[in-house]
């Protein structure tokens, strides 16, 4: 058997170090084992189920859908020349609030509807909307050009450990900001010992990724 050259063994020990140290959901704050109103033990069903039929704007998504009605940071705000926000968040965000809503319970999922086990009452957005950073507004070039404390997504690299692209291919969806462009809630990429978020706040860096200041 032939043995591997030195670049090759340093390689392939990274690669395996890489895939020994990734973050998993696994001891995550989203893994909910620990609580007593999981009933099935799973890590996944408390969001996702493997049969599913209804139509939401997520993979086999297994809760209820906030319908809770959002007061819109950008509506009260947001001054020109900024872009205002939508008038209620879109369904990627939608999703972060049929558990962070303050309304809807954690054990409000698969056939069990009407919860009330533990709420997110320290995470409430509807009636506190300078408590949190505005969600599901465009962000993009555009934007960029009209307000110059902002960086263009576009060209501007997120700094993402691993990462060479820009904020809208690592942070944005469908160009828009939302929960999900600041908050890996699969912990595949936070920095740990965060609230998974996907890059340090320390010396503001996560902020500074966007914010040209």
């Amino acid at each position: 058997m032939k043995k591997l050259r030195p670049a090759a063994a340093a390689m392939l020990l990274f690669l395996f170090s890489q895939i020994a140290w990734a973050g998993t959901i696994i001891g995550s704050p989203h893994d909910f084992r620990k609580y007593p109103w999981i009933r099935s033990g799973e890590i996944c069903f408390p969001c996702h189920v493997p049969q599913k039929t209804a139509t939401v704007p997520a993979p086999l998504w297994n809760r209820e859908l906030t319908t809770q009605t959002f007061i819109m940071y950008g509506i009260t705000h947001v001054q020109p020349p900024r872009t205002p926000v939508m008038s209620q968040p879109d369904g990627i965000s939608k999703k972060c609030l049929s558990c962070h809503d303050g309304i809807i319970a954690t054990d409000t999922y698969g056939p069990n509807t009407g919860g009330t086990a533990y709420r997110f009452d320290k995470d409430y957005m509807g009636t506190i909307p300078n408590n949190n950073h505005p969600i599901s507004f465009i962000y993009d070039t555009a934007l960029a050009a009209k307000d110059a404390d902002l960086y263009d997504p576009a060209t501007k690299p997120s700094g993402m450990t691993g990462s060479t692209a820009t904020i809208k291919t690592d942070m944005l969806f469908s160009n828009r900001m939302e929960c999900v462009s600041c908050h890996d809630v699969h912990n595949t990429k936070a920095v740990p010992g965060t609230k998974l978020l996907v890059k340090y706040s320390a010396g503001s860096a996560l902020c500074l990724t966007c914010h040209n200041k």
